[in-house]
């Protein structure tokens, strides 16, 4: 088992909120939010792996697809028939977070697991990330996730390298960005294989307690197409007194931005960011990046 590393944070923490930790016995514990944009034939393969990804975990999938190419889409949901999948389509791109509150307001399960459609996990990943919920001061949980060892975006392996580590924890520098810790590095190395707290995970593979993301007043919608509503949310979860933490034995294949292609997102990032830094500067530590 992964060693914890925890980490010294300067974040206010504030007061914790209370926040029921129990899993009722007998129910579905898990909701598997996915949202859908196009680019069906790696969300067939996410689907594909979900089940040995659980194990013995009930789970709910509820899909919400985010204004896919209608006659694309219709196909492939007609031939994907689960009774256990729940599907919500909108017609135009309302943007990650919103999708996602929208699913998340679907669903019931005291766990949730927001998933994009373009990372495939591993066997038995999920039991690995709900156990350690049983800690009751455990507020959001990441994985590792890899580059694929191929795939049909333009590259350059000094960017995407293959198989080599994409994500295990996000942390801030002194410009304010937010950079993955040990992006590139083998996915072996023993520095990567530490259980750690970090500051945030992406919303790729992001698990988190139902009435903990409900209580932080959800993924913050003011955020458009692109990110920052997933570290906005891990340090919202921080500030009252939970941690993040990334949990290395739970692996999934990131695409990653296999679904974003067709945007030019470069101008919605950086407003993004200004949205992101109005709510936060005063409150990040700049030196985090050199604590790795």
């Amino acid at each position: 088992m992964a060693k914890r590393k925890h980490q010294k944070r300067s974040i206010n923490t504030g007061r914790k909120a209370v926040i029921n930790t129990q899993i009722p016995m007998g129910t579905t514990m898990l909701d598997i939010l996915i949202p859908v944009h196009g680019r069906f034939d790696l969300l067939a393969q996410c689907l594909d792996a979900i089940p040995k990804a659980a194990g013995d975990t009930k789970y709910r999938l509820i899909i919400f697809d985010n204004g896919s190419p209608r006659e694309e889409a219709d196909i492939f949901y007609v031939q994907r028939q689960d009774p256990n999948l729940k599907l919500f389509r909108s017609e135009h791109n309302l943007g990650f977070p919103k999708a996602c509150n929208i699913a998340f307001n679907q669903g019931s399960s005291p766990l949730v697991f927001f998933l994009n459609s373009d990372v495939i996990l591993e066997p038995d990943s999920l039991p690995k990330l709900i156990k350690e919920f049983n800690d009751p001061k455990i507020g959001v949980v990441g994985m590792k996730l890899v580059f694929p060892e191929y795939t049909d975006l333009p590259q350059d392996q000094h960017m995407r390298p293959a198989g080599k580590i994409q994500h295990i924890g996000l942390a801030s520098n002194v410009h304010g960005d937010f950079i993955h810790i040990f992006i590139g590095w083998s996915k072996d190395h023993p520095k990567v294989n530490a259980m750690r707290d970090v500051y945030a995970v992406t919303g790729a593979a992001l698990m988190t307690r139902r009435s903990l993301f409900t209580k932080a007043g959800k993924f913050q919608e003011i955020y458009g197409l692109g990110s920052w509503e997933d570290i906005d949310y891990c340090l919202t979860v921080r500030k009252m007194g939970y941690n993040v933490i990334v949990v290395p034995e739970a692996v999934g294949v990131h695409h990653t931005g296999a679904t974003a292609q067709k945007y030019n997102l470069g101008y919605p990032l950086q407003e993004n960011k200004l949205v992101f830094m109005q709510r936060w500067a005063r409150e990040l530590d700049h030196t985090e990046i050199n604590h790795w």
